[in-house]
């Protein structure tokens, strides 16, 4: 995927994403903003990293006292400090496409980028053969290991204690993991990193719903280069030499295109409906989720070359427009 060509356009990406999820226009503008840069671990407003990468930072700082206790002793003569070890509680959210699926494998009813399959019991597990990326062994039991997510150093161990599914369609077969942890750690900076089992780690931050206790986005990745229906994401423009070699715009067709359906779709098949319908999608943004807004679905789409302009499912777009799909993580804004 490409990264949008200037400063101005990424700019606009996140605050449009966010503010206009339950846009019901044709075509409106709204104000940009800055979206946040995207980090290794876990996705934001960049269009081939994982989910969690970039994202926005929140100012909450769970401390110890949030996660558990610590006790200080001190003596006329000397002062010493024990910090005890503290039990820090999070959630990791998963996205999730597809029918119920039985208690156990083969998962047939699953969309092949989901990242969890949900179960007709209620509960979640890891989706192995993930074409987003396999998340095999997250599950309830599976091992967690806190990690300091700057010096990457262990901080303490715990385990996945439940799972759970929340509905974000009405029935549409659109789903939410959500994976419940707990770990004794050594005091809890702000910001760590989760290994569950043998997966590569996701940021943990605090929940603006409940700070003391802490969320991470599952992360496996939205990648247009996998959706078959979407033509070749062009190449950024080249700066060889300290120049900037022009692109060539495609003149969009007189022909409008209207009837579908992205919006509030998992990534993976609003992406298709898109491409399929004549619109290819060229990038991708990777906000935080607003309420209501299901992991790894499109919260909004917009014209890559003028991200203020935002399209409502439906509405009549030039055949050929190419467009930028903002994709929420599992971390809830706020």
């Amino acid at each position: 995927m490409r990264l949008l060509g200037n400063e101005r356009r990424a700019a606009a990406l996140i605050g449009v994403a966010l503010a206009l999820v339950a846009c019901t226009s044709g075509r409106e503008a709204r104000a940009p903003e800055r979206p946040t840069a995207p980090s290794t671990a876990d996705g934001s407003t960049e269009s081939t990293t994982p989910d969690e990468t970039a994202d926005e930072a929140d100012d909450s700082s769970p401390t110890t006292d949030r996660a558990g206790t610590s006790s200080t002793s001190s003596t006329s003569s000397s002062t010493s400090t024990t910090v005890a070890a503290a039990e820090l509680k999070g959630t990791a959210v998963a996205g999730s496409a597809g029918g119920v699926e039985a208690a156990g494998p083969p998962f047939s009813q699953t969309d092949a980028f989901s990242e969890a399959v949900r179960l007709s019991d209620g509960t979640c597990v890891g989706w192995p053969e993930g074409q987003g990326g396999s998340t095999a062994g997250l599950a309830v039991g599976a091992p967690v290991i806190v990690l300091d997510a700057v010096a990457n150093q262990e901080l303490g161990r715990g385990s996945i204690t439940a799972s759970r599914w929340e509905d974000m369609s009405a029935g549409g077969e659109q789903w939410n993991c959500f994976f419940d942890f707990t770990a004794a750690v050594s005091g809890a900076p702000p910001e760590v990193r989760i290994k569950v089992a043998n997966l590569e780690p996701w940021t943990a931050r605090p929940d603006p719903t409940n700070p003391t206790s802490y969320v991470a986005s599952v992360s496996t990745g939205a990648d247009i280069a996998r959706i078959a229906s979407c033509p070749p994401v062009p190449a950024p423009p080249s700066t060889a030499g300290g120049t900037t070699t022009p692109t060539v715009a495609t003149t969009a067709s007189a022909q409008l295109v209207s009837g579908w359906n992205a919006v509030g779709q998992y990534w993976s098949r609003g992406v298709d409906a898109l491409c399929a319908a004549g619109l290819p999608v060229t990038a991708v943004a990777r906000p935080c989720r607003p309420v209501g807004v299901g992991s790894e679905y499109i919260a909004a789409v917009v014209d890559s070359d003028s991200p203020s302009i935002v399209y409502a499912n439906g509405s009549p777009i030039p055949l050929g427009t190419e467009l930028t799909v903002s994709i929420a993580t599992g971390r809830l804004c706020g």
